[in-house]
């Protein structure tokens, strides 16, 4: 009787594992791409089940999908995608039902004018998914769409200084919304692909810019090494303001709180010129600054 009940035991124990295991989970509404995504479905669909495909703090030029993510995201009713920025990720290639919902620009969640084109995209995707929940998407929509218009004024106000001084960025993922708020762009130290691709030239052209726009903002992203506007602004002669930004924020992240918390780095990011004309410029500590053959 005593080893019929330790099987006994031991064959609950095993069922119970099953049943809290992912691969018997119930599977979640929507999988998306990107945390951004994530924040945007928050704004319209409070009750949705979301799975973030690209974890916390994770770098999306090297994502791989593990085969957990790959099941659960195949039982999800709907894939959301932005594919100018995930296009090179092995995503599920037969999923029932996917939204891509930017397919011809990049980092569109940063414009308060593509997302508000999205938002009823997405809610007419999510009303699909539930439609007994009708009544309160359409209603969230409504409020989602006014607080794009606020965020966009917000930006506006807090981006007014610098349409007289310009900006200079690491990455270009901010560069739409800057066109949108008629700043000039003074340059971009990285093209849209993921590397340190500034050489000296580049960089010392970006010093002489800098120099000629006092005030000008250095726009840096938590994403990328910012190791070039760190020299920029221990090299500039002329005053500087930076800003760090962050163009992915978390998965649980709503869209308004990703945009406020990068609204609040425009304050208090006056720093200090360095004047210093000489040292090594970052990446190229090994080499002497001559002009390329």
């Amino acid at each position: 009787m005593r080893i019929l009940y330790h099987k006994l035991k031991a064959l609950n124990f095993a069922v119970a594992l099953m049943l809290i295991s992912p691969s018997f989970a119930v599977a979640a509404d929507v999988a998306v791409t990107l945390p951004p995504l994530a924040g945007l479905i928050s704004m319209l669909d409070k009750e949705a089940d979301v799975i973030c495909l690209l974890a916390n703090g994770a770098d999306p030029h090297h994502f791989q999908l593990t085969p957990r993510k790959i099941e659960a995201t195949q039982q999800t009713g709907l894939l959301i995608r932005a594919s100018r920025d995930d296009g090179g990720w092995p995503l599920p290639p037969h999923h029932k039902s996917t939204l891509d919902v930017w397919p011809d620009i990049d980092h569109g969640w940063l414009s308060p004018v593509a997302v508000r084109e999205a938002l009823p995209v997405i809610a007419k995707a999510l009303t699909g998914l539930h439609p007994e929940r009708h009544t309160e998407i359409a209603g969230e929509l409504e409020h989602a769409l006014k607080i794009t218009e606020i965020i966009e004024h917000e930006w506006m106000v807090t981006l007014e200084s610098a349409k007289k001084t310009g900006v200079l960025m690491q990455h270009p993922s901010w560069r739409r919304l800057m066109q949108l708020m008629d700043i000039p762009v003074l340059g971009v130290l990285e093209s849209g692909h993921h590397g340190h691709e500034f050489g000296p030239r580049q960089l010392e052209q970006a010093l002489r810019t800098l120099n000629e726009h006092s005030g000008a903002w250095l726009i840096a992203d938590e994403g990328h090494s910012n190791r070039a506007l760190d020299w920029l602004q221990d090299h500039a002669s002329a005053k500087l303001n930076r800003a760090d930004l962050n163009a992915l924020g978390t998965c649980l992240l709503s869209w308004p709180e990703l945009m406020r918390q990068n609204l609040a780095q425009f304050s208090g990011g006056s720093v200090k010129p360095g004047g210093r004309q000489s040292g090594h410029l970052p990446g190229h500590e090994h080499e002497d600054h001559a002009e390329d053959h």
